[in-house]
Formats: structure tokens, sequence, C-alpha cells
């Protein structure tokens, strides 16, 4: 444990019941350190999320672990954090409706707020949040979900749309910049898209793309991000360890698409597949769009040299 967590752990140790409180509250309670590490993580806080303190004490408060958006799916962890606000402000920070995500990848609308705890002369931020149908309502709450979903989603897959993964590449981005974590993009294409479209028509095709997203949904991890980026194209955004990792991962992906079967597909003697690329973000990249730039350009690659392939792509030329 942490110098930050110990000094949280030994204020709020002076009054056990104090602590017994706030494990005892529905809503869920986290406190960051001056440097928005999570140093206390409430009972309330993993009922809500579905994450023990052992998972997220010691990790940033930005590190994509709730992915904090607004109604319209921007990021707050890239901008406009409340509490952040509340810890450069020195004042509390309400938000009425914020969405997160939870450890099954569910997302959640919260009502979130924040406000700041001096521990030994360091400025700490704690937030407080909870769901928002227990106050709002369960109607008024189904129609801001909505409302929500429909702005990050893609309504034919029900995986989330160009606009939301625009957002989470500048929060990774930024990440990157500030910390250092690598992550990878893997970009995929139906290899038989038009095939299918031409003998079965284009409502089996349709039903390709939702077949190939379903693999995905069930089989990304659950702190990656699986999105339709447009047409026959899909796009992970995965936290990585390094290029053999991230290889592994995009090749088990399209394992296990090519082992479901895809029944009107094969009936017409056609294999669903898909070709991929894959890349890790770089110092040299200038803006989040150039490891996906990067992406796309080994994923046609890959369809190059002949379909069903995963070219990693490390530098200017492709590798496989």
């Amino acid at each position: 444990m942490g110098g930050y967590s110990r000094a949280v752990v030994n204020a709020l140790d002076m009054d056990i019941g104090f602590r017994s409180i706030l494990d005892a509250l529905h809503d869920g309670v986290y406190v960051v350190g001056p440097d928005h590490t999570i140093v206390y993580w409430s009972a309330g806080a993993e009922r809500i999320t579905g994450y023990s303190p052992d998972e997220v004490v010691g990790r940033r408060c930005d590190d994509a672990i709730l992915a904090h958006t607004d109604l319209t799916g921007r990021s707050l962890c890239a901008g406009g954090c409340p509490i952040r606000h509340c810890m450069d402000a020195g004042r509390p920070h309400d938000v009425r409706e914020v969405f997160l995500k939870r450890k099954d990848g569910r997302r959640l609308a919260v009502y979130v707020k924040t406000t700041v705890l001096e521990i030994e002369g360091r400025r700490h931020g704690v937030e407080v949040f909870g769901e928002l149908e227990s106050v709002a309502g369960k109607e008024l709450v189904a129609r801001i979900q909505e409302l929500s979903d429909s702005a990050v989603t893609d309504p034919l897959t029900g995986l989330f749309n160009r606009r939301y993964l625009d957002a989470v590449l500048a929060q990774q981005f930024a990440m990157y910049r500030r910390l250092g974590r690598r992550y990878g993009i893997i970009q995929m294409d139906v290899d038989v898209l038009k095939e299918i479209n031409d003998r079965l028509g284009h409502a089996t095709g349709d039903e390709a793309i939702r077949f190939i997203a379903g693999v995905l949904a069930d089989n990304v991890r659950e702190m990656d991000v699986a999105a339709r980026f447009g047409g026959d194209e899909f796009v992970v955004v995965c936290g990585v360890g390094g290029r053999d990792h991230l290889e592994a991962y995009g090749r088990r992906l399209m394992r296990l698409v090519h082992d479901s079967c895809f029944v009107p597909a094969e009936r017409a003697g056609l294999r669903l597949t898909v070709s991929a690329g894959g890349t890790l973000v770089t110092d040299d990249d200038v803006d989040e769009r150039e490891a996906l730039r990067r992406a796309d350009r080994a994923m046609y690659a890959a369809k190059r040299s002949g379909r069903r392939e995963f070219v990693v792509l490390d530098g200017d030329e492709p590798q496989r």
C-alpha cells in the first residue's frame, strides 16, 4: 500500500465508525490522492461497479477504469473530469448525469458529487456516486439511457460507434503521453461481404456483420473497447504489453471468428472470415489518429496478402 493509501487509511482509522458508515452507504465512495491515484474504495463502490478495492486502489482514476462519459459519449477523463475540477478549484462539484462502465462492460447512469479532503496537508479528492435510477426514477433513467446509448452505440451491431471510439482513442493517447501506458489497435474487415451481399442479399450481409460483432462483444476483455468503425470494419482498442501480446490477441480474435459458423454463408458454400491489422501506439505518433491510420494500413496489407491474415505494422513496412 502506497504512502497516500496509508495516510487515508490512518485518517479513516481515527474513527472506525466513520469507515463503517462509508462502507454501509448504498452509494459508492472513493478517494484519490494529489496525483489522482485511487487510495480508498468503499463497499458501495464495489457493489455498483463490480470492481473490488484490490483491483482499483493504487491505479489512477483516469486509467479508463470506469470510463466516465457524459450524455453524448464525451470522455470526462480526457476533459471535464468532476473530481479533477473539484481538486483544482478547491470546492465541491456535482454532475447530475454521468455514465460509467461497470466491470461487466455495462454502461450505467449515475450521479456524481465531489469534494476536497485535506489529509496531512495534501489535497485529496472525494467522489460519491450513486445509481441515477434511485433518485430520478426508472422511467426517466431509461429515457436518459436510451438517449445516451443512441449517441455512442452502433444501431446495427450494438457495439460502440465511431463517435465513442474517437473519445476512447483521445483518452488512451492522453494517458500514453502522460503515463507511458501503451495500448494497441486492431482493425478488422470482413473478407467475403460483397459475395454474401451479391448471392444472399444485403439483409444477410447485415446478419454477417452482426454475427462478427457478437463474437467480438463476447470475447474482448473487459478493459478493452470493440467498436464498429463503419461498413464491415471493426476496431478493438486494447491494453497490451508489447508486439507479441498484440499479435497473440489479434490472432485469437480472428480464430474465434473463423471457428464460429455463420450458417447462411456455410449453406451457400462461403466461409465468413476476416482480415486484420494491428499496431502499437508509439512516441512518434503526433496524435491519437496516427496509430489508427497505421492499423488501417496494416489491415489492407493483410487483405492484399490473401485474406484471413493478421499483419502488424511496426514502422514503415508491415511485418508478418
